[in-house]
């Protein structure tokens, strides 16, 4: 999980029953805490939204023919750098 040296309280409201089970497993010692608790479920959730959104947007430009045009005429820029430089970096 990601540390940042700024943090900010905010007030949200959870079921009761989403508290309860992570008070059960800070019990348990299976987390440190609650709040960590929030706050990676917080973080998997903009991991998994932000790769559907790259994932959605990539579809969308496949269909996009400018798109396509334009990548191709860079990978074929592109394709010869190899062999310029005998393979190797």
């Amino acid at each position: 999980m990601q540390q940042n040296a700024k943090n900010i309280k905010y007030t949200a409201v959870l079921p009761n029953e989403y508290v309860l089970e992570l008070k059960e497993l800070t019990a348990i010692k299976f987390i440190p805490s609650v709040n960590f608790g929030i706050r990676l479920a917080v973080e998997n959730f903009i991991t998994e939204s932000k790769s559907e959104l790259y994932q959605k947007q990539m579809e969308a430009a496949a269909k996009d023919k400018k798109f396509i045009k334009r990548t191709l005429e860079t990978q074929e820029a592109f394709a010869n750098v190899d062999n310029e430089v005998g393979g190797q970096w």
